[in-house]
């Protein structure tokens, strides 16, 4: 185990050199919505944004420059905090153009707290569903279709192969109403090729209904962007070209590209890397990376667990 990290190690500390001899990744030829958001409200990044409004402490809403009404929307939280926050969304509460994010403490608490958001719609190499409250499919990519497998349980049906690609889920209103209650969403290879598995959880960890999610399926070929799915022990399972990742320390995970991630969006949930089960649920948050083309990616227990760092898997993608 030991051999393996300290290959992945340099591997990883490979790219970081080779990269430096690369561009940043120009986003303005990107086809992709996103935005990272300061706990201020301020816009760090972005791409096919208009601006930020920060509405009050934890709600904020980021407006695009076009209607993202019928899209999905997925965001992970940046480490700020002793303890680990969550980030929540939800249809624009100003107009169709915006995605609106809570960003909370494991308690239910509104916190200010710095966050990436993409925005999932009908673009190559993406696939998307929004689930709600009823085990209903509320809109997702052309041909999508939900079974409701029990409790907390679903498989979410695309048209084509996705074993390939990564999924990325975050708990959130299908309309553009408030998501009151901190809870999680953890995927997995679904039955079938063209299946995601997906759970939701309570702050316990426990198999719960009725909470409703977003779901973005990112492929490696989708424009500007670079995907992984890591294994606990820090190695990919797959992910797209010239991209790795590696285990530092317990809990801390660096996702390493070819190209500059400065100008990019992070998202990363807790996932399995095939068809078991995400047992133990955890928080997933950003880091900062230790070169470029890099971000780092950290993994807690929930507060319900202790909140300690620990190894498990996750699905990444980088967004430019």
């Amino acid at each position: 185990m030991k051999t393996l990290t300290i290959r992945a190690l340099l591997f990883g500390m490979a790219l970081a050199v080779a990269a430096a001899l690369v561009p940043p990744t120009a986003s303005a030829a990107s086809p992709n919505l996103f935005a990272s958001v300061a706990g201020n409200g301020t816009l760090v990044n972005g791409n096919g944004f208009s601006s930020v409004t920060h509405i009050g402490t934890g709600q904020y809403e980021v407006t695009f420059t076009s209607d993202v009404s019928s899209c999905a929307y997925v965001s992970t939280t940046h480490n700020a905090f002793s303890q680990a926050l969550q980030s929540f969304t939800a249809g624009g509460h100003l107009s169709s153009s915006g995605v609106y994010v809570e960003v909370k403490n494991q308690g239910g608490g509104l916190t200010d707290g710095p966050f990436d958001l993409a925005v999932a719609c009908n673009m190559t190499g993406w696939d998307f569903a929004v689930v709600g409250y009823t085990a209903n499919l509320v809109r997702s990519s052309p041909g999508a279709t939900l079974n409701h497998l029990g409790v907390g349980r679903y498989h979410v049906n695309f048209t084509a192969g996705v074993g390939g690609c990564a999924y990325l889920a975050t708990v959130g209103d299908p309309g553009n109403a408030l998501v009151f209650n901190p809870n999680g969403v953890y995927t997995g290879s679904g039955s079938a090729a063209d299946s995601v598995y997906i759970e939701t959880k309570n702050p316990g960890g426990g198999l719960s209904d009725g909470i409703p999610f977003h779901l973005a399926v990112v492929c490696p070929n989708a424009a500007s962007t670079k995907v992984l799915v890591v294994r606990d022990t820090g190695l990919a399972r797959r992910g797209s070209p010239l991209t790795s990742s590696f285990n530092r320390s317990t809990g801390n995970y660096v996702f390493v590209t070819n190209l500059s991630l400065t100008a990019c969006t992070m998202i990363g949930t807790r996932g399995s890397v095939d068809t078991s089960v995400p047992f133990s649920p955890a928080t997933v948050e950003i880091t900062p990376g230790p070169a470029p083309n890099t971000s780092g990616i950290q993994v807690r227990q929930l507060l319900f667990f202790g909140g300690g760092l620990t190894n498990q898997a996750f699905h990444a993608a980088g967004i430019c």
